[in-house]
């Protein structure tokens, strides 16, 4: 139970490059089927509710994530550390991004997707504000949420392993380069 508990502190820390690298691929596969099954398509910071996304939409979206954390955070890493090897900086991308594969089972059987609508419809005929949402919908959403924080946990966290970091200004770029990417990616995704 306590190595476990340090797994999950920090993977990277811990769990040799390796084996890192074959759950990170393992999962990014995994997650690419989760997304296209629940129709969510992710982004760096959220996800979007879809209809019928098309599986060879939703690798591209999966593949810019990857490809472009990964080069951001390797540049950054190099910036700071030079030895801050590349592997890492990928194993950190891919063993992030798990957290919010599970989170894609809030949409199991729509149910996400009803939820919204059904808000975004007592949104616009004002009765929201004489409505609870479900508890099951409360706890679905306390619960992605915590998943979210898990997954830049773990992103922070693993950069800050790969490359060695230790000052506040480096916290600061790394964050910043996230919200950057992040608005760079969106873009990318909204436009295929």
């Amino acid at each position: 139970m306590k190595q476990l508990l340090q797994i999950l502190k920090n993977p990277f820390a811990i769990v040799e490059d390796k084996k890192l690298f074959f759950v990170g691929i393992a999962t990014f596969i995994v997650g690419i089927f989760l997304a296209y099954y629940f129709q969510l398509q992710q982004q760096i910071l959220r996800l979007n509710i879809l209809e019928t996304p098309e599986l060879k939409q939703v690798i591209i979206w999966h593949l810019i994530i990857v490809v472009s954390l990964t080069i951001v955070f390797f540049t950054l890493g190099k910036i700071i550390n030079k030895k801050t090897r590349f592997i890492d900086i990928l194993n950190t991308v891919l063993i992030a991004l798990i957290p919010i594969y599970i989170s894609f089972f809030q949409n199991f059987n729509n149910f996400l997707t009803e939820e919204t609508e059904k808000m975004l419809n007592a949104l616009k005929d004002g009765s929201i504000y004489t409505q609870s949402p479900p508890l099951l919908f409360i706890f679905v959403g306390i619960a992605g949420f915590v998943f979210f924080i898990y997954y830049i946990y773990l992103l922070f966290i693993g950069f800050k392993t790969a490359t060695n970091a230790k000052k506040t200004a480096h916290y600061a770029l790394f964050f910043v380069i996230l919200l950057f990417t992040d608005a760079i990616c969106s873009f990318l995704i909204n436009s295929i």
